[in-house]
């Protein structure tokens, strides 16, 4: 699968050029076809690919809470989203408060763009929608980031 990046606050900046690689090389060995109902398909060879490059199964956002993130490497953050809109904005609460908590330096989201997600079924969270409204939380969401839109 094709990809493009998108930095917010400095991400390009703080994230490692070797992380970086890993989530394209990850990117790439996406072979699912985007239809409906294919989200956790497209999902679970993405977590493959992450996995085999050294990547951790599901993060603690704090250790007295059960809720997680999809991965971290190296202090940075990693959230695949590819379900309900609604959750994009989970995962920015999440990311941000590990951030705050110094358990994380950045982080990197992949998430489908709009057309993908479209293919994927109904409002499913796109990058479209979350550059636009990435600026708009600039002082609420001020976490690095990049943003990799799945083409």
């Amino acid at each position: 699968m094709r990809h493009r990046i998108h930095s917010h606050a400095d991400g390009h900046a703080v994230v490692p050029q070797s992380l970086w690689q890993e989530i394209v090389d990850a990117v790439a060995y996406i072979s699912v076809k985007p239809t409906k109902g294919a989200a956790s398909r497209l999902r679970d060879e993405f977590l493959e690919a992450i996995k085999v490059a050294g990547w951790s199964g599901e993060a603690s956002v704090s250790k007295d809470s059960k809720m997680t993130i999809t991965s971290s490497k190296q202090e940075v953050g990693l959230c695949m989203q590819t379900g309900n809109m609604g959750r994009m904005y989970a995962d920015l609460l999440k990311l941000q408060t590990m951030h705050l908590n110094n358990a994380i330096k950045a982080a990197i989201l992949v998430v489908p763009s709009r057309p993908i997600a479209k293919l994927l079924g109904d409002n499913i969270a796109n990058t479209d929608r979350l550059e636009r409204e990435l600026e708009i939380f600039r002082d609420a969401y001020s976490v690095p980031t990049l943003v990799f839109s799945l083409e």
